[in-house]
């Protein structure tokens, strides 16, 4: 019994001879590669056959040279469109019933106005499924232009509280807010849009009569021209 437990605590080297190994080619391995970085790139060809013989300069080697990755970049970036015209704003929004849209050429870029009461319920700021379609074609027109885009909510003068809008403020805000939203989900970039809640600032009829309180609630989309 203690021959056989004498027999077993006896220490086998076998695992030290291997460690040993292992250590010694990956200090090789290391030291070899410390060595190819450091050297000039002419001199590495020699240097690799000096180290693993004849005929290495035709093995492929990794170049250790710094990658411009500026260039890369530049390269990937996605080419711009042009700035869009107002012909191809009439044609993404073609099937609109004129009332309920108006496109104009400005000095500061192209104008589009949504009239409210056909892209929003009455006192709400959720997007109509009928107008959505057509909302669609107009954020595609408008997607990879390097175009600045501001849209800006407008209310009659008639007061609303609730618990989700508590003033006209907060109505038109949210109403630009979820065109703006709409165009992010559709591919435009987010830093190129900017929106404003107007409330009943600016109108553009009286308030006095039902006709032209419906001209004042509107939503406008000025998409601006080009920037470098």
């Amino acid at each position: 019994m203690s021959r056989r437990r004498q027999k077993c605590e006896q220490p086998d080297g076998a695992w030290e001879i291997a460690l040993a190994d292992l250590m010694t080619v990956l200090m090789i391995f290391f030291l070899v590669m410390w060595l190819t970085a450091i050297i000039e790139p002419e001199q590495r060809d020699s240097f690799v056959e000096s180290v693993i013989g004849e005929g290495a300069a035709e093995i492929s080697v990794i170049d250790m040279k710094p990658l411009n990755l500026q260039i890369e970049l530049e390269d990937a970036k996605v080419e711009k469109k042009p700035e869009i015209t107002i012909t191809e704003i009439e044609t993404a929004l073609k099937n609109m019933i004129p009332k309920e849209i108006y496109i104009e050429q400005t000095e500061q870029g192209i104008k589009i106005t949504l009239h409210s009461d056909s892209f929003f319920e009455s006192g709400r700021a959720n997007i109509k499924d009928k107008t959505r379609q057509q909302l669609e074609k107009l954020a595609t027109s408008l997607v990879d232009r390097n175009q600045t885009i501001i849209i800006s909510g407008y209310t009659d003068n008639m007061p609303i509280a609730n618990f989700q809008f508590p003033s006209n403020w907060e109505l038109s805000a949210a109403r630009a807010a979820n065109v703006a939203r709409f165009f992010v989900n559709m591919g435009l970039e987010q830093k190129l849009i900017t929106i404003q809640g107007m409330a009943s600032n600016n109108p553009v009829a009286k308030n006095d009569t039902s006709h032209g309180r419906s001209l004042n609630r509107r939503v406008i989309i000025l998409v601006k021209k080009g920037i470098s």
